[in-house]
């Protein structure tokens, strides 16, 4: 790739010092010398950016005419014999200009500004990494489920967590039935102290995702493990 760049250089340096714009006029026999070789370097690079930059390559092909590559006469300067017409010539590269630049850092910033929304909450404070290890996730599959008598948010939930069989009272039944939660597995967090909510002792805690209005969703694993497995 670099020697490709080195090749495009030498094209580029000696179009800048011998300026055949202006050489045309005074020399023109001399103009068509410096135009051929610099239709060789063109070939040459068609022949160097083939590998990394297919397209670009291609559209050199098809500006000089030329069927198909031939690798063994890269660095030569006999690849295109005198007289060959060549097609109509396009623009390689978009110049890419400040205000270019700019356009594409407001599309950056604008699609930064979408992922990070103003809903959503302050992280709490840090903690140490051996408070995070007291934790014991796991996933849990619910057997069984009914409404806490005179309450409309709890459901009092029947999980099976690989080692027991506990309740868990969780505040999801304002937005899921009894019955549609039976038989999902979810994410328990087990060794939460019981207590007693509504007259129900709470044996751990379900793990829910809950955005800004309040829509609440289970944590899932992507792909099936089996009940107990541990998250962490």
């Amino acid at each position: 790739q670099s020697e490709a760049m080195n090749i495009a250089r030498i094209g580029n340096k000696d179009q800048a010092d011998m300026e055949p714009w202006k050489l045309v006029k005074k020399d023109p026999d001399r103009v068509k010398t410096i135009m051929h070789l610099a239709v060789q370097i063109t070939a040459n690079l068609g022949i160097a950016w083939e590998p990394f930059l297919p397209d670009t390559a291609q559209k050199i092909k098809d500006f000089l005419n030329i069927d198909q590559y031939n690798w063994e006469m890269l660095g030569t300067t006999g690849i295109l014999t005198s007289g060959h017409q060549v097609g109509k010539s396009e623009i390689l590269f978009q110049k890419i200009d400040d205000s270019f630049v700019e356009k594409e850092l407001e599309k950056l910033r604008a699609s930064q500004k979408e992922l990070v929304t103003n809903d959503a909450q302050p992280q709490k404070d840090s903690i140490d990494f051996d408070d995070f290890t007291k934790t014991d996730i796991r996933t849990g599959l619910i057997t069984g489920a009914e409404k806490v008598k005179g309450a409309d948010k709890l459901l009092k939930l029947t999980v099976n967590t690989g080692l027991d069989t506990r309740t868990i009272v969780s505040g999801i039944a304002h937005q899921y039935k009894a019955e549609e939660v039976v038989g999902k597995t979810v994410s328990v967090l087990l060794n939460l102290a019981p207590r007693k909510i509504r007259g129900v002792e709470s044996q751990g805690m379900i793990l829910m995702a809950e955005d800004a209005d309040g829509s609440l969703s289970f944590i899932v694993p992507e792909k099936g493990l089996k009940t107990g497995s541990e998250i962490r």
